[in-house]
């Protein structure tokens, strides 16, 4: 049996490996058009990456323990809101100064924004899950692993079919936890026992592959039981994520023992990991603001294909550099 597990006392190098790739998905996600990334089979990596994050977050709060501890408001505000917030005004400043016309609406950010800043949702996500997520322990300490995995598939089954019964506009539920309740339970396993690949968590990501793909390359109607009506998330279902859990997160880890040769390739990615958040936050500026006069530049050149790769490869480098730069040179004080 191969377990998955991370260092539960002190700082652990892989998570921040894992975010690096996560953030690098992101970037790709915004940058890329959805046809092309199905043809890429992207849903099965790339789109991986909020989950993971996700998944995270909840391990870093049960590894210290299973007990009821609400956050700090001081410190989510301090490090997870006020940046977005000036990130936020600063970008509606120059939309509205340079892209005058193209604004309707910008003042929804939450809601409506994603062609204005691709990921937006993400924040909103991050602050619910970091008051609900301790709201579990109770349910944790009493439970087995056993009824856990019952009350969980129940609760998210339930979540589906509300979704479904309800027709919930989209508007609404890419900014509500609901969809990713289930990985509330994957990081506390991956806290407390590790993540154990065995003949029934290896049959469950088959399953978690299989649905994924019915979900993302076909059109059955499976709703009451599966919400399908929103087809552009077709990974936010419990099923899928335990593809994710033992599957996705299995082989991250063993592409960072791969690059035991190549230390320098994975130092800079645990880099970007660390850096994820301010990466996050400037990539949403960045493509509402920065990205439209790449591309008019870009479109000078004859060759689509170069041309594309071009795109995807600045658009990258913009989002990571000088963040990674400023970030550890210290030379300015970025949240």
């Amino acid at each position: 049996m191969v377990t998955i597990e991370f260092n539960k006392t002190g700082y652990d190098p892989q998570i921040d490996y894992i975010k690096g790739l996560c953030i690098l998905f992101v970037i790709w996600t915004h940058c890329i058009s959805r046809d092309e990334l199905g043809l890429m089979l992207f849903p099965y990596w790339g789109d991986t990456a909020v989950p993971i994050f996700l998944i995270i977050q909840a391990f870093h709060y049960y590894k210290k323990g299973v007990d009821l501890r609400m956050p700090s408001i001081l410190k989510l505000w301090k490090r997870i809101l006020w940046p977005f917030i000036i990130m936020v005004v600063i970008m509606f400043l120059i939309q509205h100064f340079i892209y005058y016309d193209n604004t309707d609406g910008t003042f929804s950010p939450a809601l409506y924004w994603d062609k204005r800043g691709p990921g937006s949702y993400y924040i909103f996500i991050y602050l619910e899950l970091a008051f609900v997520i301790p709201l579990f322990a109770p349910l944790f300490k009493r439970l087995s692993i056993k009824w856990l995995l019952v009350v969980f598939i129940f609760l998210s089954q339930l979540i589906e079919f509300v979704t479904c019964i309800t027709h919930c506009p989209d508007n609404i539920y890419r900014i509500t936890f609901f969809r990713y309740t289930f990985l509330i339970f994957i990081g506390y396993l991956l806290a407390t026992r590790g993540l154990t690949l065995n003949i029934y968590t290896i049959s469950g990501g088959i399953i978690g592959m299989l649905f994924l793909f019915l979900f993302t390359y076909t059109k059955i109607n499976m709703e009451p039981l599966f919400c399908t009506h929103l087809d552009i998330w077709p990974l936010c279902h419990w099923v899928c994520y335990l593809y994710i859990a033992y599957f996705v997160l299995t082989f991250l880890t063993y592409t960072y023992s791969m690059l035991d040769s190549h230390l320098h390739i994975r130092t800079y990615i645990e880099k970007i990991g660390k850096y994820s958040y301010e990466i996050y936050l400037f990539q949403i500026f960045y493509y509402a603001t920065i990205s439209t006069f790449v591309g008019n530049t870009l479109v000078y050149i004859n060759n689509y294909s170069v041309q594309y790769i071009l795109y995807v490869i600045i658009s990258t480098v913009i989002c990571v550099v000088p963040v990674t730069y400023l970030k550890s040179k210290r030379r300015i004080n970025l949240p």
